[in-house]
C-alpha cells in the first residue's frame, strides 16, 4: 500500500500539476479503455479546476508553494486538460488494482524529458516506437509528442512492452459509445465503472455457480456501466451516479419506482431532523436470490429478526411488504433541553397482523407502537404521532420519497457543541443539510452549506486552516 501511495503521488504530481496532440487526449484515452477488455473503472480529475475552487492562491505559505509549482510545470504540460485514468482489474484484497494508468496532454515530448531530467529522473528513448520512458521497479512514466502516460504495475518487469501496447491502444479508432460520452463529461471528478469489465476480472463466490447460471449473470453484466461525478459547487457538493444497465440488470433491480405515499402519510407529524426510507421490490429482490443462488446466505443473515423459520421468499413479501421508513425528532423536555424521538414505519405484507407477531425485531419492542393489517408504527413519543399533518421536511429535501431509496440529515442549529466535535467533525457546523436519493437509473448525494455563495472547497480549505491554527496554538501552550 506504502509502495502504491508513494508512485501515485510521483504520477500525480508530474501530470497533475499538468498541448495539442493531433488526436484529442480525451479521445486517446476513450480509445485505450475501449481497447482493453481489463479496464473496470475509468474517468478523469480536473486538478487545476479544483485547485481554482478551493482558492488555493490564498491558503497562507502554502498557496505561493503550490502557484509556483503550477507555474513550473505549465511549461511542459498543459493544465486546462483534465488527468484521466483506468484502473484494470482484478483488485486485491486491499482494493489496489492490477494496473492503474494515467493520461496527461504534455505541451511537447521535449519539454516534459526536460522536466523529467531537472526532477532527478533519466528518460530512456525507445526509437522503435518513438516514445521516451522512465522506470523503476513499480511504475513508469512516459511521454509520446503530446501524450503523457503514467503506469503503476507492481507484477511488470517489461514496461517498454507494457507502454508500447498502451499507446498503441491509444491510437486506435475512437468509437462513439458508452464509454466515449462517460468520458467526456465535464464535471470535477469523473468516475466510472465497467460491470461487465468488473464481473470477467474477478474471482468471487459468483465463479462458483453452476454454468447456466453464471451465463446468467454474464449477460446480466453485459454493456451495462454506472457512472459517478462529483461537482463542487458555490455553497455545495453534489455526487451524482448514473447507471446505464443492460436489460437483463434492469428488469431485476429490486426498486419500486413510484413514490412511497403510503409511507410518507403514516410517518408521523412536525419537522424531524433525519429521515430515511425504503421502497423494495421482494417479488425482484426474491427472484434475484434465486438466480444467484444466495437464498440460504440471506436466510443465516435475518434469522434474529424473526422469531421463527420462516423461508426467505415468505419473509420478503408476505410478511413485510418492502417499504420501511423511520425519522428522528428533536422534543422539548418539560425539564429543559433537548431528547431525541423515532417514528419507525414498517409495512406488512398479506399475512398482515399474523406475519408481524412472527417477527423479532431487537429493541423496537422497547417503544411503543399501534399495528395495522398493512402496517406497524413504532414511536417514542405520542405527540409525533400521524395526523392529518405529515411530516415537514427542511427546504431542499422536498423530494424525500419520491424515490425508493431517500434520506436526508438536517444539521443546521444542532448544537455541535454538545457532541465535543473535533477535527474534520467541526466541519459539520458549516452545513445546512445532506439529502440523498436513488433509484434503478441512478441517484444523487447532496451536500448544502449554509453559506450558498462560497464554493464549499474554499468552506473546506478554511476550516481546515482554522482547525490547525487551533492545533498549534494548543501545542505552544
Amino acid at each position: 500500500m506504502k509502495n502504491f501511495l508513494y508512485c501515485l503521488s510521483v504520477l500525480f504530481l508530474l501530470v497533475g500539476c499538468s498541448g495539442s496532440n493531433q488526436k484529442p487526449i480525451e479521445d486517446s484515452f476513450s480509445a485505450f479503455v475501449q481497447s482493453n477488455s481489463k479496464v473496470v473503472a475509468f474517468g478523469s480529475v480536473n486538478v487545476k479546476e479544483i485547485l481554482t475552487k478551493a482558492d488555493y492562491s490564498k491558503i497562507p505559505k502554502f498557496g505561493g508553494l503550490i502557484a509556483n509549482q503550477l507555474t513550473s510545470f505549465s511549461g511542459s504540460i498543459n493544465l486546462d486538460k483534465p488527468i484521466y485514468f483506468a484502473a484494470e482489474g482484478p483488485f486485491d484484497i486491499e482494493g489496489m488494482p492490477a494496473a492503474l494508468f494515467v493520461f496527461a496532454e504534455s505541451k511537447n515530448q521535449d519539454s516534459v524529458t526536460k522536466k523529467m531530467k531537472s526532477l532527478g529522473y533519466e528518460m530512456i528513448e525507445d526509437k522503435e516506437n518513438k516514445f521516451s520512458f522512465y522506470q523503476d521497479k513499480q511504475m513508469s512514466i512516459s511521454v509520446k509528442e503530446s501524450l503523457m502516460i503514467g503506469v503503476f504495475k507492481p507484477s511488470t518487469k517489461d514496461f517498454k512492452s507494457l507502454l508500447a501496447s498502451t499507446f498503441k491502444m491509444s491510437e486506435n479508432e475512437t468509437k462513439e459509445d458508452r464509454v466515449r460520452q462517460m468520458v467526456q463529461s465535464k464535471e470535477d471528478i469523473v468516475a466510472g465503472l465497467n460491470l461487465e469489465s468488473l464481473y470477467s476480472t474477478s474471482n468471487t463466490d459468483l465463479e462458483k455457480l453452476p454454468k447456466e447460471k453464471k451465463e446468467l449473470v454474464k449477460s446480466m453484466m453485459k454493456s451495462s456501466y454506472i457512472l459517478n461525478t462529483i461537482s463542487f459547487n458555490a455553497g455545495e457538493m453534489v455526487f451524482k451516479t448514473q447507471n446505464f444497465f443492460s436489460e437483463e440488470l434492469k428488469k431485476r433491480i429490486p426498486l419500486k419506482q413510484e413514490a412511497a405515499t403510503n409511507v410518507l402519510k403514516n410517518l408521523g407529524t412536525g419537522e424531524p431532523r433525519l429521515g430515511l426510507l425504503f421502497n423494495l421490490d421482494f417479488t425482484k429482490l426474491n427472484g434475484l436470490l434465486k438466480d444467484l443462488m444466495l437464498e440460504e446466505d440471506v436466510k443465516a443473515m435475518t434469522r434474529d429478526l424473526t422469531a421463527e423459520e420462516i423461508p426467505i421468499n415468505e419473509l420478503f413479501g408476505q410478511v413485510l411488504n418492502g417499504q420501511l421508513g423511520a425519522v428522528v425528532y428533536e422534543e422539548t423536555m418539560d425539564e429543559g433541553g433537548l431528547t431525541p424521538q423515532t417514528n419507525v414505519y414498517l409495512g406488512l405484507g398479506n399475512q398482515g397482523k399474523k406475519g408481524f407477531d412472527r417477527l423479532s425485531i431487537p429493541g423496537l419492542s422497547l417503544i411503543e407502537r399501534d399495528l395495522f393489517d398493512s402496517h406497524v408504527l413504532f414511536y417514542s413519543s405520542k405527540d409525533l404521532k400521524p395526523n392529518e399533518v405529515p411530516i415537514k421536511v427542511t427546504q431542499g429535501c422536498e423530494n424525500f420519497g419520491s424515490k425508493p431509496i431517500s434520506g436526508f440529515v438536517h444539521l443546521n442549529g444542532i448544537p455541535v457543541e454538545d457532541f465535543d466535535a473535533e477535527g474534520a467533525y467541526k466541519f459539520i457546523e458549516k452545513i445546512d443539510y445532506i439529502y440523498f436519493e436513488y433509484g434503478v437509473d441512478g441517484g444523487m448525494l447532496k451536500l448544502q452549506a449554509i453559506d450558498q455563495k462560497t464554493n464549499i472547497l474554499k468552506q473546506s480549505v478554511d476550516q481546515a486552516l482554522a482547525q490547525l491554527s487551533e492545533i498549534l496554538i494548543n501545542m505552544v501552550l
